[in-house]
Formats: C-alpha cells, sequence, structure tokens
C-alpha cells in the first residue's frame, strides 16, 4: 500500500535524502536498531503479564535506544514529524534502572532480579539465606574440633534437608545425639537439632525472599503495562525510522537517485534500471540502462516489440517497480525520474494455467486481461506481455490490436507498456496518436544475434526466435529446417498483404474485416516431393554406408511411386 498523496511522498524523500546525506548518521541509527531488539513484542508481552525479567531488561534498553535516536536525529527538520512522536517513558524507564538488575535471569524465581535496597525485608531474608552459608560452615568446624572426624561436611538434598556426613572409617566417634538418617557403602548421614533449626529459618527465608522478589518484579510489569501505548507508538516510529534508514542505505550501495513527483499523469524515467536483475549480474557485467516516457497526451501507449530475451519483459517490471519505490518513499534505480502519482498497478506477465478448474493458459490471460479492463482509472499503469500468445496468429493479432485499441480511446488514458512479437501492431502508430512504437534493439553477426538490450524508436520486423532456439541448443536440422519454413510463410504473408500499414486488412474498426481462414504453416505445390526432400535434408551423408544408402534410395522410390512397403520389394 504505497503513498498516493504527493506531500506525504515528498517527506519520505525529505526523510530518506537527510538519511542518505548523512552517512555517520546512518550508521549510529543502524547500531542502535540492531541492539534494542522487538520493542512491540515486548511490549505487547508487558501488557499480558507474560514478560520475563530478561525480556524486561530488553524493554528496558529499548527505550533507552529510544533516547539515543532522538538524540542523534536531533535538529533534523525532516526526522522531526516522527520524532514528535515520540514518548520519553521517563517514569517507567527510572524504575527499570533503578529497580531491575544489569542482567537478570530468565526465571523470577531464580531469585537476583530485583536490586539491593529495594525492599527492606527482602534485603533482611537475602542476608540470612547469605550468612546460612557461614552458619553452616561453622557447625561443621565446631563439629570436627569436638569430635575428631576430620572428613566430616555438612551437606543438603531434598529428602533429608541439611545433613552431617561420615565415611565409615570415623562412625565409631559419632556423638549419642545424633540422629542416623542414611546408610551408605562408605558412609552415613547423620542429622541434629541444631541443623534443623537453622535449616527451618534458611527455607523460610528462601521462599519469603522468593514471594517479595516476584511482588516487586509484578509491580514493574504493572508499571510498563500502563505505558503500553506510549510503547507502541515508539516502536512504530523506530520501525519507520528504521525502514527510511534502510531505504537511504539501499540509496547508497546501489546509485539511486531521489525522484521527483508531480501532478501530471506521466512517467518519465532517464536512464532506468532493474533494481533486481542489476544485483544478479555477473562480476563486470553492467545493466544497460533505459529511458521510458509515457504521457497521457502524447505517449499514452508505448508498443515494445523485439526479440525473445532481448529483454522487453524487464523493461516493463522495472518500469513499474521504479515507479512504486518512488511512491513507498523511496530512491530509484536511474539517472533522474519525474513521476506522476498512480493508484494502481496492473499486469499481465507470464504465462500459466489452471487445470483443477478447467481453464487454459489463454483462459487464465484472458481472465486476468478482463479484470485489468474492467477496473481502470485515469492514474493506472498497464503492463501487458505477449497478449493474445495463447491462440492462433489472427485471433491473437486482433485481440491485442482490439484490446491496445480500447486503452486508447478510453477516456482515462490508462498509461500501457504494451510488449508484444506480433509485428502488425507496430501500424497502430499511424492510426492512433497516443500510441509509440519501440523496440529492444539487436545485432546480427554471422547469422548470429547480439542482444544489445537499449531501447529504440521504431518497430521490430523480425522476432529472431530460430536464433533463440538455435542459442537454446535445438538440433541443427530442426533450426535449419525453421528457416525454411519460415521463409516460405514471410513470402506467402507477403502476398496475402494489400496495404503494408494496414496487416491483415485491419482496416478502422467499424468497417475492418479479419479472414476466417487460418493461416496455413505449410504452402506446398506436392506434399510428396516435400516428404523426399525432408527425408533427403535428414540424411547424414558423412555417416551413411552403401548399403544404408541403398535403403534408403528404396524407401524414397516407394514414396514417389506411391507404393507400400513390402517385403523382399526388390531386393
Amino acid at each position: 500500500m504505497p503513498l498516493t498523496e504527493i506531500p506525504a511522498i515528498e517527506k519520505r524523500h525529505e526523510a530518506v535524502d537527510a538519511l542518505f546525506e548523512r552517512g555517520n548518521l546512518r550508521e549510529a541509527m543502524q547500531n542502535l536498531f540492531s541492539s534494542m531488539g522487538d520493542l512491540e513484542r515486548l511490549a505487547s508481552k508487558a501488557s499480558t503479564g507474560r514478560i520475563n525479567p530478561r525480556e524486561l531488561a530488553q524493554l528496558r534498553m529499548g527505550i533507552e535506544s529510544a533516547h539515543e535516536i532522538a538524540a542523534e536525529a536531533e535538529g533534523i527538520d525532516s526526522l522531526l514529524t516522527y520524532l514528535e512522536r515520540m514518548s520519553p517513558c521517563n517514569e517507567l524507564l527510572q524504575r527499570l534502572d533503578t529497580e531491575l538488575v544489569d542482567e537478570p535471569p530468565v526465571n523470577p524465581n531464580k531469585g537476583q532480579v530485583i536490586r539491593p535496597g529495594i525492599n527492606a525485608e527482602l534485603d533482611d531474608l537475602r542476608e540470612i539465606k547469605a550468612n546460612s552459608k557461614s552458619a553452616l560452615a561453622a557447625i561443621c568446624e565446631r563439629e570436627i574440633e569436638r569430635t575428631g572426624i576430620s572428613s566430616l561436611k555438612i551437606d543438603y538434598n531434598q529428602v533429608f534437608g541439611y545433613y552431617l556426613e561420615v565415611r565409615n572409617t570415623h562412625k565409631d566417634k559419632v556423638p549419642s545425639e545424633w540422629i542416623r538418617k542414611q546408610t551408605l557403602t562408605q558412609a552415613e548421614r547423620y542429622i541434629t537439632e541444631e541443623l534443623k533449626e537453622l535449616e527451618q529459618k534458611i527455607l523460610d527465608a528462601d521462599g519469603l525472599s522468593s514471594t517479595l522478589e516476584w511482588e516487586c518484579f509484578q509491580d514493574l510489569v504493572t508499571a510498563a503495562s500502563l505505558e503500553i501505548k506510549a510503547l507502541q507508538e515508539n516502536a512504530q516510529v523506530i520501525g519507520a525510522l528504521d525502514a527510511l534508514t534502510g531505504l537511504a542505505q539501499v540509496a547508497e550501495d546501489n546509485h539511486y537517485v531521489r525522484p521527483r513527483m508531480c501532478k501530471k499523469h506521466s512517467v518519465r524515467i532517464v536512464s532506468g534500471r532493474h533494481p533486481v536483475i542489476e544485483r544478479t549480474m555477473k562480476v563486470g557485467e553492467l545493466y544497460v540502462p533505459n529511458d521510458i516516457t509515457l504521457d497521457g497526451d502524447q505517449a499514452q501507449i508505448l508498443m515494445i516489440t523485439g526479440p525473445n530475451m532481448a529483454g522487453k519483459s524487464a523493461l516493463l517490471r522495472q518500469t513499474a517497480l521504479i515507479s512504486l519505490m518512488a511512491q513507498m518513499g523511496g530512491f530509484v534505480p536511474a539517472a533522474s525520474a519525474t513521476l506522476g502519482v498512480l493508484d494502481r498497478i496492473f499486469t499481465r506477465v507470464g504465462a500459466s494455467d489452471n487445470i483443477s478448474s478447467g481453464e487454459s493458459t489463454f483462459m487464465v490471460e484472458m481472465n486476468e486481461t478482463s479484470a485489468i479492463l474492467n477496473n481502470l482509472t485515469n492514474r493506472s499503469l498497464v503492463l501487458l506481455d505477449e497478449i493474445g500468445r495463447g491462440t492462433s496468429t489472427y485471433d491473437g493479432v486482433s485481440i491485442a490490436w482490439a484490446i491496445a485499441e480500447h486503452l486508447h480511446e478510453l477516456k482515462e488514458r490508462p498509461l500501457t507498456l504494451f510488449a508484444t512479437h506480433y509485428h502488425e501492431l507496430n501500424a497502430m502508430q499511424d492510426r492512433f496518436n497516443r500510441i509509440r512504437n519501440l523496440n529492444v534493439t539487436v545485432k546480427e553477426v554471422d547469422g548470429k544475434i547480439v542482444f544489445l538490450r537499449k531501447l529504440a524508436t521504431g518497430g521490430s520486423n523480425h522476432s529472431f526466435g530460430i536464433h533463440v532456439a538455435q542459442l537454446a541448443g535445438v538440433p541443427k536440422s530442426i533450426v535449419r529446417r525453421a528457416k525454411a519454413v519460415l521463409s516460405q510463410l514471410e513470402s506467402s504473408r507477403q502476398g496475402m498483404k494489400d496495404d503494408h500499414k494496414a496487416p491483415f486488412h485491419i482496416q478502422e474498426a467499424a468497417t475492418s474485416e479479419l479472414s476466417d481462414v487460418q493461416m496455413s504453416i505449410f504452402q506446398l505445390d506436392d506434399p510428396v516431393l516435400e516428404q523426399v526432400r525432408e527425408q533427403i535434408l535428414g540424411l547424414d551423408i558423412n555417416n551413411l554406408t552403401p548399403v544404408d544408402a541403398l535403403v534408403k534410395l528404396n524407401e524414397i522410390r516407394r514414396v514417389v511411386s506411391g507404393t507400400t512397403s513390402e517385403s523382399g520389394d526388390s531386393e
């Protein structure tokens, strides 16, 4: 959903421009974005009370980063619109800084979440827990001195709590008041009343401290949930700044320029490039840029012809992408671009079918074309690639001609790029004043074609499909035969034309008539001779043995004489 109002688009362009010109600011903001985490997600978790201590620390970091971003961008007018929407959340930040430890654990029940000095009772309980270790050590040292059991130690488990462990070599030294709880292979475990009392104090302190720390943590979560709207607004602003910074970085990396938006329904691109294709080209290979001018008053429809693989489809796509990138607020891959605002971009590009619904490739093509024609506006851009190719030649030319004529005559005058292999459509330029012919140039050298990828004025009369088939590795015999058939077809077609400006007798819509006769693939005087010629052309003379030659000659004689193959005939 790109923007469709010029003031809003230009505000984004100004913001991207500011970030584009200030590389240090852009780098600083990118570092802050990468370290702050997903602020919107964290705020959402806080609002539902499902945030853990470590995520709460990330939320604190996000608020701090928002402060730093605002400080970095201070004084830049084009970013002020975004910065004004941000809330400092000072009270929440102060509480998080004061009460939450620097690196809290994920599980709040493990303790060490709240800083010392926040809750006096919690501090006292922590003191008891801390001193319990020294108290246990004191008991152990005293009993060693009293009993003479040098290996005596105090340990803890979930079954007995704290206990004294005595190795079997010293069990005769155990005082009578100790209570034996467990006998092991090499030792025995005992408890005393003193140990049990100390254990109870430690466990009480541990449970109470965990409860108090959980309550303090929940107070922080509640405080964060009260700032949910401000936090979400900050997240949206930071997301927008992140996107704008990304657009500026892409513009810097790929040599994009700021487009100029205009009120007129037109597209003027100088040295435009496809933003994706140019990034996937081989090292050292440069993308060939092209100019495009579409104007509702002068050049509403560009009829683009040229060979397969010459770059017609890429040209259509890059025009739409440049317009889309401009309206989303970004810079564009071109030397310059002056663009009118589009409300819709319609495309009929590619071939597919829908077998499960019983729709052929041509039916899908016509369905999509119908949707385009029924939803056009006076601010639309239409991309049509090879309309009519899914049916017969006459039908395809007729449909493509009628669609182009309909688009030209619409009062909305949608801007249209029409790529086609039907060279007969070049004649439309002479009949319709807002149709212009262009072609993607190639150069033929020694029977091979070189794709120049450059757009030139005028139409093309050749598709070079056979050359493309040759490049794809189609067998030479088929390529040779295709050239012969093409020569025959071109000769017969020339004889059918009454006027080179009106191919297939296409006249004005009110008086036009098209022949119902489908154009034949072959124009032959004698089918038998044609069959013989095909057999001869298909022979590999260099590898043909004398016996094979006699057998083949016999087959040819049968074809000419009209006889059927019989076993032993003229053997």
